[in-house]
This record gives C-alpha cells, sequence and structure tokens, in this order.
C-alpha cells in the first residue's frame, strides 16, 4: 500500500508500527491527533515530500525511488542520517549492550562464552563508532558546505581551507559493511552457545541485533544509492561554476 499525504498520521503507525523510528529521526514528535501525514510535516517543517519517499522506501523494500530522492536537498538527507547516528548511539547500541550484559548469569558457567561476545561487540562498538566519527566529522560538514558554496556561485575560504583536498570518492575508500559483524555475532548467539536458562533474554538479544543489522542496511542504502550520488553531482556542479 502506497502511503500518501492524506493518510492520518496515527493511521500510518497503526499500518506499519516499524515507521515509529524513522518518524523520530526525521524530527517528528508524537501526539498527531487526527491530522493527516501532510498537516504533521507542515507543523514541523518538514518536507512532505521528502517524507513520504523516505517514508514507502522503508515500508516497502521494493519501493526504491532513487531518481526521487536524488531531486531533494542534500541537507536534508544529511539531518536525518544524523539523528539515525544518534539513536544508534544513545539507544540501539546500549540497548543491546545492556542485554548482553545480563546474560552474565546465564553464562557464568561458561565464561569463556561469555567472554567472547562481550569482546566481540566491544570490537564492534569501537568499529562502529570509528565509522560515524568519519562521518560526523568529515563526510557530513563536506557536503554541508559543498552544498552552501553551490548556493553562493562560489567556493567559500571554509571550503577551500578544509575541504580542498578531499571529495566523495575518499569517504567511499573508507566505507566499510558495519552490518557485516552482526551478522557474526547472530551466528554466535544462533549455533554456537550452550543452550540458554532463559530462552526469552536470547530471543529479545536476537530480535534487537536483527532489527538493528536490517536498519543499518537501509542506512547504507540511502548512503551509496542517495547520499554519495547526490554529492558526486554537486562536485561537478562546483567545477563547472
Amino acid at each position: 500500500m502506497l502511503i500518501t499525504a492524506d493518510m492520518k498520521m496515527a493511521d500510518l503507525i497503526h499500518m506499519d508500527f516499524q515507521l515509529l523510528a524513522f518518524i523520530q529521526r526525521i524530527g517528528i514528535p508524537l501526539g498527531f491527533r487526527e491530522k493527516t501525514i501532510n498537516e504533521v510535516c507542515e507543523q514541523h517543517e518538514v518536507n512532505v515530500d521528502f517524507f513520504l519517499q523516505l517514508a514507502n522506501a522503508f515500508h516497502d523494500t521494493d519501493y526504491f525511488p532513487k531518481e526521487k530522492l536524488l531531486q531533494f536537498k542534500a541537507d536534508w538527507l544529511v539531518k536525518y542520517l544524523r539523528r539515525t547516528h544518534q539513536n544508534y548511539l544513545e539507544q540501539k547500541i546500549p540497548d543491546i549492550q545492556a542485554k548482553i550484559i545480563q546474560l552474565e548469569e546465564d553464562l557464568k558457567e561458561t565464561t569463556q562464552s561469555y567472554e567472547l561476545i562481550k569482546n566481540f561487540f566491544k570490537e564492534y562498538i569501537g568499529e562502529f563508532s570509528t565509522h560515524i566519527e568519519l562521518e560526523e566529522k568529515t563526510v557530513f560538514p563536506y557536503v554541508l558546505e559543498l552544498s552552501n558554496c553551490i548556493e553562493l556561485g562560489k567556493k567559500t575560504c571554509e571550503f577551500n581551507e578544509q575541504f580542498e583536498d578531499f571529495n566523495i570518492n575518499q569517504y567511499l575508500e573508507e566505507h566499510n559493511d558495519i552490518e557485516e559483524k552482526l551478522f557474526d555475532l547472530k551466528n554466535i548467539l544462533i549455533k554456537y552457545l550452550p543452550p540458554p536458562t532463559d530462552n526469552g533474554k536470547y530471543n529479545s538479544l536476537l530480535f534487537d541485533i536483527f532489527k538493528l543489522e536490517q536498519d543499518l542496511k537501509d542506512h547504507s542504502r540511502l548512503e551509496e544509492k542517495v547520499l554519495i550520488p547526490r554529492v558526486k553531482k554537486m562536485e561537478e556542479e562546483l567545477e563547472n561554476l
């Protein structure tokens, strides 16, 4: 079912509750009453077409309007991706880490297994943080300043000082698939750990890891299929000014 602007925002969540994370990250709080998607987006100064394209892409995996998304301002996508990073670092990763710590009691007689999971995830957090730091401190500021230069019709002093020797291809060389390590963690939990005394804890942890893995795939798809091609076009545009 295609999500449209005249649909009530509350009905959208009833239709697909997994869009709650997307709605939060795009900057819209709960409390919709009977307002439509269009009305809610206007209230919170969110471009409704941008909202609809992303909402449909997350709701239906077969729907990915790459060409339409490429037409939106790169600033909007950067803002959304930054809020996604914040959600990962402040909620999703700590929640999984807390559940791993809760398993210590179940695995107290198999210390080696517990240490394996704990150290594996600790290593993952380090790689994940490095990935996000690169985007937050270099890539996103570069995109925003690039957008600013195009709007002004010239390279700014700040751009020349900070990004003269940088381009998006350098980021691609460093860009890794951080969701792959989560697949390995799932396999350790599913295949190799001793039978748990509390299946509920294990299942809850696995569910969170599956959700984060899928979330990261969607995140990477936006970066690779939309943000990076959009930035390449902007780089060409700036060179042609």
